[in-house]
């Protein structure tokens, strides 16, 4: 009997992807809590699925999500391949009154249509060759999820001699707690199953590296995300007398100043840059007005990585802070000798990490009274993760405000580990073939990237640096693994290499979020092939 293939042609690949973009599983929503059951649903479809129902599992997260594994196993396959991808999606306010079809791509393009002076040049010009598709989450990210399910109706219909583990969790756009719980579960997945992971393979869409680029990438790594953050506490006074105190507010300002796009944070791998660092929260810790100056205050900065690990950030962001303090030193006594005043009362400003400021707090107190505020926090405490570090290291600091003026140093969620197989003489060789492939078959150049510069749970399928290293981003983590926990021990034992190969795309986050539909449909499902088959032959 012939078997109907339903996730191959492009009509069907598009109906799929229509399907599940249809579900709006924002982050932290109640779709984003029922999309697997969606997914499940479709490939309960397939015949290799209804003769295996116990291969395809919902796992419960610890905030009651969930993540979806599907596993095609040959007998003979010595090879298996993981299939990531996320399901979460970005909100859709910024939409503003087509906010109703942000989840409906047909209709969303066909709207556009009436509405192509409000675009920008280059959507509405995309828009007009009737061959992109806009909408939430059609290229971010799932569209990689469909291809996902075609490879697995693909590889089980065919018989393919390789493992398939197709893995797609919620909450990548926030705090990526599906793909941090999800690492323990693929290790017990290959423990039951006899597996051994030889890929990983996302399918995160194509990021432009310039604006305008009309190149075609892939990726054999995923660039790092950390977030510092700085605690400046300065010296309480009243308005009236703003010489006596030192406004915590301007010293965040100072320190931001020395921060924002500095270059000896960027890192260079051959001739790949990461973007510079940025402010992404600063503002004060006073609840409500008054007439005193705001002696604590807090700033938060995205820094991308792609070798440093967080002790060296660590280290790097002191000397920083230790300039700013020297600055701020240096522009007060200024100020006093403007307004007639003794320099010399001016008090030295201290620079602690995070660590070093909770070493002091325990033998002040004690290590059950320090735990306890940390543990309350994390457990207790209203507020999403970055708050809940900043209440901790707030209450932290008045504690020991004999040590004030200060800036405190720590990390705040999430951190994404940077990742990269370059080196490595599978992606090497897979690489090698995508590119005579893809040139010979469709007339293009496909170009390798080390890093997927748009941020990926790929971060988290292994450890390129030592497991003591992380040590660093824990102790400096306010709240502790208590409030965010990353599994540093399991990820050091998976060493597999990682790909990225999605679709092309324009606009993730943003209201002309689109796919182009060629290379989606007809021409990636193809690379895609090709890669695990070459792969299997390896």
């Amino acid at each position: 009997m012939m078997k109907t293939l339903m996730m191959q042609s492009s009509d069907q690949l598009l109906n799929l992807l229509n399907d599940l973009v249809s579900i709006g599983s924002i982050t932290l929503s109640e779709a984003e809590k029922q999309f697997p059951l969606k997914v499940k649903h479709h490939l309960n479809k397939l015949i290799y699925f209804q003769d295996n129902p116990s291969f395809i599992n919902i796992h419960q997260t610890s905030d009651e999500r969930s993540f979806l594994t599907a596993l095609y196993k040959h007998e003979e396959a010595t090879k298996t391949v993981v299939l990531i991808s996320h399901f979460d999606v970005v909100n859709v306010e910024d939409y503003g009154d087509l906010k109703h079809l942000a989840f409906n791509p047909i209709e969303l393009t066909k709207a556009l249509h009436d509405r192509t002076s409000e675009l920008p040049v280059e959507a509405r010009n995309d828009l007009l060759t009737n061959n992109w598709l806009f909408g939430r989450g059609t290229m971010d990210m799932k569209c990689g999820l469909v291809q996902h399910m075609s490879l697995l109706e693909k590889a089980s219909t065919e018989n393919w001699k390789i493992n398939l583990l197709l893995l797609t969790v919620p909450d990548e756009e926030v705090n990526s707690v599906g793909m941090r719980e999800a690492i323990p579960k693929l290790l017990d997945i290959a423990e039951q199953h006899q597996l051994t992971y030889t890929l990983f393979l996302n399918s995160e869409p194509m990021f432009s590296q310039i604006p305008g680029d009309e190149d075609y990438y892939f990726y054999t790594g995923s660039i790092g995300k950390i977030m510092p953050g700085a605690l400046c506490f300065g010296k309480e006074t009243h308005v009236g007398e703003p010489l006596s105190g030192i406004n915590a507010a301007w010293m965040s300002s100072i320190l931001s100043q020395e921060i924002e796009w500095n270059e000896d944070l960027c890192e260079t791998v051959s001739e790949q840059k990461s973007p510079p660092p940025t402010l992404l929260l600063q503002r004060d810790l006073k609840k409500e007005y008054s007439t005193q100056i705001p002696h604590r205050s807090v700033s938060l900065y995205n820094l991308f990585l792609m070798k440093k690990s967080p002790a060296e950030v660590m280290v790097a962001m002191k000397d920083i802070a230790k300039t700013a303090a020297l600055k701020m030193e240096f522009l007060m006594e200024e100020k006093y000798r403007a307004f007639d005043l003794d320099p010399t009362r001016i008090s030295k400003i201290r620079v602690l990490s995070y660590e070093e400021l909770k070493d002091y707090a325990c033998q002040k107190t004690s290590q059950q009274f320090i735990a306890n505020i940390e543990q309350v926090a994390a457990s207790e405490t209203k507020g999403d993760s970055r708050d809940k570090c900043i209440q901790v290291i707030d209450q932290m600091a008045m504690l020991c405000q004999e040590l004030a003026p200060m800036i405190v140093l720590f990390y705040a969620p999430p951190y994404y580990p940077a990742v990269h197989s370059h080196e490595h003489p599978v992606i090497k060789e897979l690489a090698e073939s995508l590119i005579d492939n893809t040139y010979e078959h469709f007339g293009y150049k496909f170009t390798p990237v080390k890093y997927f510069n748009g941020i990926s749970d790929l971060s988290y399928v292994g450890l390129q640096s030592p497991l003591s290293d992380m040590n660093a981003y824990h102790s400096n983590l306010p709240g502790n693994s208590e409030l965010y926990s990353i599994p540093f021990n399991e990820m050091s034992k998976l060493t597999t290499p990682v790909i990225n190969v999605g679709p092309i795309g324009r606009d993730a986050h943003k209201k002309t979020e689109r796919l182009y539909l060629t290379f989606a449909f007809e021409q990636l499902p193809k690379i895609l092939e090709h890669l695990l088959l070459e792969h299997q032959k390896q």
